[in-house]
């Protein structure tokens, strides 16, 4: 079509690390040498803010900032907004340390900033405390609250194996996260646990119990229940109440009473009287949530939950999970937000080609991947040996001043 103006609204957010780099490269090229004109809404922004010629903050619906990147990250921290979380990796480590001078913006401006920081004198403490909790070692989990072994399982009788041996134990009452790149099989692992779909060979176990002995609907009411990736899925009724009044049963004061509590906890009160596809994506997400959440699960599966979740809801995301965990329920995420799963998952898994290939906490995982692993990591893993969060590299860079 060969646009003059190309506007991309949050492409990257169902895609991984390395596919997102390449798309949004190539986006950078397009702008460099064809000299289109992009418009890019985005909450992945290491790779394309510091490229960015001028970035617009909205708040509310208004426009509270117009600047070149670096003058938008210091109005937004002098000014305290809460917007502030969503600037990229080195711009939070460099103000959170109270750096002085020129703001880096990318992973290699933070790299050799930190050199800087460090040229008159070597870190005396260069790790943090990464020992497990017993119950974390992946090559000694007890009584798991959902282990599959050995699952085998195509779509199709002639096509090829989506998945291929795929063992994992996952502990009562953790947040077990599983990255790998698109089409490796995560998602098909997830409905594979739900008997959605049935591996033609090996065995799937929730609570000690095989899946395919569950009753019919007997695995889905207090036991087990799935967000997928696309939320639209679960929606069938004209507002966002109705779809929540659903999933209860009781007298009407009893529905509106939790309906209330669901929607506050999941910041979906004002959209109650919306139909579900006028929602924006994240807003879809927190209303497929707040559904998924009511049939009180003791396992809850979740597909891409943060997926086009600003900065603000990933954080009260991450608070609802604490309280699911908190409460006895066991969770298992898949997700290509790297950044969420380092600060928030007890154990991590690689999958690739069909299979687990590996599984720690977070902080031995990420330190010692290359691709798959934070900013904050590949930013600082020069200097420090195993800080995988913003908050990590902060703390080391205080504790050796």
């Amino acid at each position: 079509m060969q646009p003059s103006v190309l506007i991309l609204d949050e492409p990257t957010s169902q895609l991984d690390p390395i596919a997102a780099s390449d798309f949004l490269n190539t986006v950078k090229k397009i702008n460099r040498e064809l000299r289109t004109t992009i418009i890019i809404t985005e909450h992945r922004l290491e790779d394309i803010y510091y490229c960015s010629d001028k970035v617009v903050v909205i708040e509310d619906g208004k426009m509270i900032a117009k600047d070149e990147p670096r003058k938008v990250g210091d109005y937004l921290k002098k000014c305290g907004n809460e917007m502030f979380t969503a600037m990229p990796t080195p711009v939070q480590i460099f103000y959170g340390v109270g750096g002085k001078g020129r703001c880096p913006l990318t992973v290699r401006e933070g790299a050799e900033w930190l050199d800087q920081v460090f040229q008159d004198h070597a870190p005396q403490v260069t790790a943090v405390d990464d020992t497990p909790e017993t119950n974390l070692d992946p090559d000694n989990i007890k009584d798991p609250a959902v282990l599959v072994k050995e699952a085998w399982f195509r779509y199709e009788k002639d096509s090829p194996d989506v998945l291929k041996g795929v063992t994992l134990q996952v502990p009562k009452h953790v947040l077990y996260a599983i990255v790998g790149g698109n089409g490796t099989g995560k998602s098909t692992t997830l409905k594979v646990i739900s008997n959605i779909c049935k591996p033609y060979r090996g065995k799937v176990l929730i609570n000690g119990k095989e899946v395919k002995k569950y009753k019919s609907g007997e695995l889905f009411l207090g036991n087990l229940a799935m967000l997928p990736q696309d939320p639209q899925s679960l929606f069938a009724k004209k507002s966002v109440q109705e779809e929540l009044e659903e999933m209860l049963t009781g007298s009407k004061e009893e529905k509106a009473e939790k309906v209330a509590e669901m929607a506050e906890l999941c910041d979906i009160t004002r959209l109650l009287k919306s139909h579900p596809y006028d929602l924006s994506g994240g807003e879809q997400q927190r209303a497929a949530l707040a559904k998924v959440l009511l049939t009180d699960p003791k396992v809850l599966l979740l597909d891409e939950p943060t997926k086009g979740i600003d900065s603000f809801f990933k954080q009260k995301f991450a608070d609802i999970m604490m309280k699911l965990k908190e409460r006895g329920v066991t969770i298992i995420m898949v997700s290509h937000d790297v950044e969420f799963c380092a600060r928030y998952a007890d154990l991590v898994s690689m999958f690739f080609d069909g299979g687990i290939v590996t599984t720690n906490t977070p902080n031995r995982f990420f330190s010692h991947n290359s691709f798959y692993t934070t900013a904050a990591n590949r930013m600082s893993r020069h200097v420090f040996t195993n800080a995988i969060t913003n908050e990590d590299v902060i703390e080391l860079c205080q504790k050796n001043r």
